[in-house]
């Protein structure tokens, strides 16, 4: 349910003090502020892996600001995070805080920050995992103002091309769904056991749609608190409203397979046929392909009606005879 989360503390400035000094970080080594927050951040995660501070900043009253990550997972140190391991989580961010400060009442007055929702699912055929992504490839370009971004840099600055992910972002909401082994590869990271076959479903809410939840007016007057988003039934509406409209419901089918399904439906005969060239068009282009040829009520029915069959709208090429004729879509939800 949960990956990892963000919070803003409100510390005194002797405790800023305090913390670099607990981590023998001399701030008047460093030519950037920055920099000293990065060699406090190391040293912090040398000891407790679970936790980064990644940014600190002074106020105009005195107080400074203080940026926590933590990482739900590394800390319970297992993959499936629930609801009901708030209060577990809480205790352990306490601890941590009185650790370093004496006290966790800081903690009383955290702001969240960004929260990422996430789902694993188990896919342990990578040549199921293959074709997933290449599949993804056919998804829409642009939803609820996030678009795909189908290449991003290295930490070198180098362009590299989303293979084993898509990538969907804008201001305030991000999607990323991506293959956890093969993340964890390319990091030179040491695969745990509850990412083996995994395919990642993650949402990030960012701060800027925390901010707009918060509001009254335009929001549902949700506080940006941990515990207001640490819930189920919130995870499934966010799943639902912003993963299910890209990926969308159904299993993945040749087209061979996808017409069995459509033929032994109660469709017309002529809703038959128009539901093939739905088909058509998407496998020539992309998901986006038939808004170009019908109007957008007609779109969303006949996306409706594959649904109702079980067929996902993206189909497996019938050309690649190393691809099965069905997969099963491993969003559900």
């Amino acid at each position: 349910m949960i990956h990892t989360f963000e919070m803003m503390l409100l510390i005194a400035y002797y405790d800023v003090q305090h913390l670099f000094s607990m981590y023998s970080v001399n701030i008047n080594k460093y030519d950037y502020f920055g920099a000293a927050v990065r060699q406090l951040n190391s040293e912090v995660k040398k000891r407790f892996p679970a936790y980064s501070i990644t940014w600190m900043n002074c106020r105009a009253d005195g107080d400074w600001h203080l940026h926590l990550k933590v990482d739900a997972v590394k800390l319970l140190n297992r993959g499936e995070i629930i609801e009901d391991d708030y209060d577990l989580i809480e205790s352990d961010i306490r601890k941590f805080l009185i650790r370093h400060f004496g006290h966790s009442d800081y903690f009383d007055s955290h702001t969240l920050t960004r929260i990422d929702y996430r789902m694993d699912v188990e896919m342990p055929n990578p040549k199921d995992r293959e074709l997933l992504f290449h599949l993804l490839e056919k998804y829409t370009a642009k939803y609820a103002y996030k678009q795909k971004i189908k290449w991003g840099k290295d930490e070198n600055g180098n362009p590299f091309k989303y293979d084993t992910s898509q990538y969907h972002k804008c201001n305030s909401t991000e999607l990323f769904i991506y293959d956890k082994e093969e993340e964890r590869i390319a990091n030179g990271e040491k695969i745990q056991p509850y990412e083996i076959g995994r395919v990642r479903y993650e949402l990030r809410l960012k701060n800027g749609h925390l901010n707009s939840m918060k509001r009254n007016d335009k929001g549902k007057g949700r506080p940006k608190k941990l515990r207001s988003y640490f819930s189920y039934q919130l995870w499934k509406a966010y799943m639902e409203k912003h993963v299910l409209p890209i990926v969308h419901r159904g299993d993945y089918y040749k087209i061979t397979e996808a017409e069995k399904l459509i033929g032994h439906s109660q469709f017309s005969k002529r809703k038959k046929e128009s539901l093939r060239n739905f088909f058509v068009m998407i496998s020539k282009g992309s998901i986006d392909t038939p808004k170009k040829h019908m109007s957008l009520p007609t779109y969303r029915k006949y996306l409706h009606e594959l649904e109702s069959i079980g067929i996902n709208p993206i189909l497996i090429p019938k050309n690649r005879t190393d691809y099965p004729n069905c997969l099963k879509n491993p969003f559900k939800i």
